[in-house]
């Protein structure tokens, strides 16, 4: 269902991929609440709509709202009240389908997808990623499994590696290595033994898995492209669930905007002024280009896990990509509260869209 056009403000504040938890080691969100509120003032002083484009709250992680709400009260009690002054639009994502029983008390606006001035889509990303996409029910499943797997041994299983290169990242990495092998067997025998579908499932996971250690995690890329490139309605479409914050110029002059996260060090969201559209990172300041998507046209986006592995693995649990990272100093950046001076910005117009029953 469609609702009419609603007349907003001068700015449209996005942001995704907060991933809320429930405030232990294994909450990814780690303990960014002030920076947060913060951002919520800036938004309410300066803008008159925010759209969280999914996965504010991480029910895989936290398992119950109750415990979520324990560990960040103050946030979400900020957000509902922030919705009596403004418009706030939830969007659906991957890891928050409990929201919904909690609509009355929230506040928020649900639904599936939000158009922006008849030519903008946003929505959360999971709808171009062909695993969780069309494995919906099942990547929920493992995903509590993988995030009870950290929180039990307080080690994350992350990607990308270069980013996580913890030691038992790196034997996760060599054990997937004998994982793709063994998919790659099974696929071979299936035929023979009458089960061409043998491993199906196992190679879907291992591929995108592989998706992220070739550095476009979720395969959203190439998706949302060709999404542009077909559908005349939209020049642009804003997303997150990669957690690659960055904005993609084709040659058309459409755009793929990425939200980033709110996830570990980082602290990205958007802003649409009615005429651009800008992401950067709260804390650091630091606007995205497209810095974090040039690699993904360099000729490796369908390279195989082993292939992968082969050109990065050094020996004794070393991996390239890690090995430079470490060389680089990269580390969990700063909490650093930028400078940020508001300007008059014209009015956008919102529509939202919410999933048949």
């Amino acid at each position: 269902m469609t609702l009419p056009p609603v007349a907003t403000a001068r700015r449209i504040f996005f942001v995704s991929d907060i991933h809320m938890g429930d405030g232990s080691h294994a909450d990814i969100f780690q303990a960014k609440d002030d920076h947060f509120l913060a951002f919520l003032d800036h938004v309410e002083t300066h803008g008159d709509a925010l759209v969280i484009v999914g996965d504010a709250l991480d029910f895989d992680q936290a398992w119950y709202f109750e415990r979520i709400l324990r560990a960040h009260r103050e946030v979400l009690t900020r957000l509902t009240r922030l919705a009596d002054r403004m418009r706030v639009i939830y969007v659906y994502g991957n890891h928050d389908p409990d929201i919904v029983l909690f609509r009355d008390f929230l506040k928020w606006e649900l639904c599936d997808k939000v158009v922006v001035d008849s030519h903008i889509l946003a929505l959360h990303g999971y709808e171009y990623d062909t695993y969780v996409g069309e494995n919906f029910e099942s990547s929920a499943f493992w995903a509590r499994v993988w995030m009870g797997y950290e929180s039990i041994f307080k080690t994350f299983v992350r990607l990308p590696l270069r980013e996580h290169y913890t030691v038992s990242n790196r034997i996760a990495h060599v054990l997937f290595l004998q994982l793709s092998r063994l998919s790659r067997l099974l696929r071979r025998i299936g035929p023979r033994l009458g089960k061409p579908d043998m491993a199906r499932g196992l190679h879907d996971m291992i591929t995108f898995w592989t998706r992220g250690c070739l550095g476009d995690p979720m395969g959203l890329t190439r998706p949302v492209l060709q999404h542009l490139q077909r559908d005349h309605r939209y020049d642009m479409v804003i997303c997150g669930h990669s957690h690659i914050p960055g904005v993609v110029t084709t040659e058309g002059g459409k755009r793929y905007v990425n939200l980033g996260s709110w996830s570990f060090g980082n602290s990205q969201y958007g802003m649409w002024d009615g005429r651009n559209v800008v992401v950067r990172d709260w804390i650091t300041g630091r606007e995205y280009g497209d810095e974090n998507y040039r690699h993904i046209f360099e000729g490796r986006a369908d390279w195989s896990f082993e292939e992968w592995f082969h050109d990065q693995y050094l020996g004794y649990l070393r991996f390239r990509c890690g090995e430079e990272a470490l060389r680089m100093g990269v580390r969990p950046r700063p909490f650093v509260e930028p400078e940020r001076s508001p300007v008059s910005l014209p009015t956008s117009e919102l529509i939202t869209h919410h999933p048949e029953p």
